[in-house]
């Protein structure tokens, strides 16, 4: 049931799309509904400065690249809507610093950035180290984890048994990790799995490097939209806590004044029912060709090859 309403919100959000643009005889982008509601959110008006977010772009429909797009433009995602929302309450000035998924946190820890946003979800290692936020809803990014594998084993896995001596791997400091070490770790291959960027562990499955890739199945879904002939799904679903459920974002511990601020936003973000439009518009968006994965290494280059 789940699924088909899934599906059914797609489908009428891409009737939608159309409609809207019938009148005009113009032809719908995948990202016009992203697009409207980031423009909805951003603006030149910053009286109280500058908000620096990290973000990790190589996560869709979370934080991803657009190769159509220039600049800041061209980071998108869940996320980054989410971002301009902030910035917009907050009267700040967005500025997006892409960087590694280890290195967004590594930021917000030391301070060099004012919150890390790059779908992350609650772990007691973050809530000892950072200031967590309240959670934010996208779809069932965090809610549904699963394993990805090559088009030939579709299926295949299903069972903790069926991976034994699969080589699984996943993104460094993130909650597949955690799964993966807890649910997996006696049967496992053994050997280091461990990705910095989610684009080089796909490209890894897809040369056949290791056998599975633990994802949330939101993003999973998107690199299989975009690599259709080649990925799958395994067939398994880790067992997620509720506590992992959600996403939160991360501030440098003490900053408590930014962190009741924000809270607040998300709070009126969530009455308004603003979350399940944005996560909508991105998984259509996500699935375009012009998605690029590789996102940026620790310096906050784009990676290209």
């Amino acid at each position: 049931m789940k699924k088909i309403t899934k599906l059914f919100a797609l489908i009428l959000s891409l009737i939608m799309l159309v409609g809207c643009f019938a009148g005009c005889g113009e032809t719908p982008s995948l990202s016009a509904a992203y697009d409207k509601y980031i423009s909805q959110y951003k603006t030149n008006e910053a009286p109280n400065g500058t908000l620096k977010v990290a973000l990790s772009p190589d996560f869709a429909p979370m934080e991803f690249y657009d190769v159509a797009k220039t600049g800041n433009d061209a980071i998108v995602g869940f996320d980054v809507i989410l971002a301009n929302y902030l910035a917009k309450e907050l009267g700040k000035e967005l500025v997006l610093k892409p960087m590694s998924f280890d290195a967004c946190q590594a930021a917000a820890q030391a301070g060099t950035v004012d919150i890390a946003i790059s779908g992350f979800s609650w772990t007691a290692d973050r809530a000892e180290n950072y200031e967590i936020t309240d959670y934010y809803v996208a779809g069932d990014n965090e809610t549904e984890q699963v394993l990805i594998t090559s088009k030939a084993n579709e299926g295949k896995f299903t069972t903790v048994e069926s991976l034994k001596g699969m080589k699984i791997g996943y993104q460094g400091a993130s909650l597949q990790e955690l799964l993966v070490n807890e649910q997996l770790g006696e049967v496992k291959a053994e050997g280091n799995y461990v990705y910095s960027d989610l684009g080089t562990a796909a490209e890894a499955l897809k040369t056949g490097k290791i056998d599975c890739l633990a994802v949330a199945k939101g993003n999973g879904e998107a690199i299989i939209a975009n690599a259709p002939e080649q990925i799958a799904l395994a067939g398994f679903d880790f067992d997620v806590d509720p506590k992992y459920e959600n996403n939160v974002c991360l501030i440098q511990k003490g900053n408590t004044e930014l962190l009741n601020a924000v809270n607040a936003a998300l709070a009126k973000a969530m009455e308004a029912d603003l979350y399940t439009g944005w996560y909508e518009a991105c998984e259509i968006y996500s699935g375009i060709e012009t998605a690029d994965e590789l996102g940026y290494d620790d310096a906050g280059n784009k990676i290209t090859e």
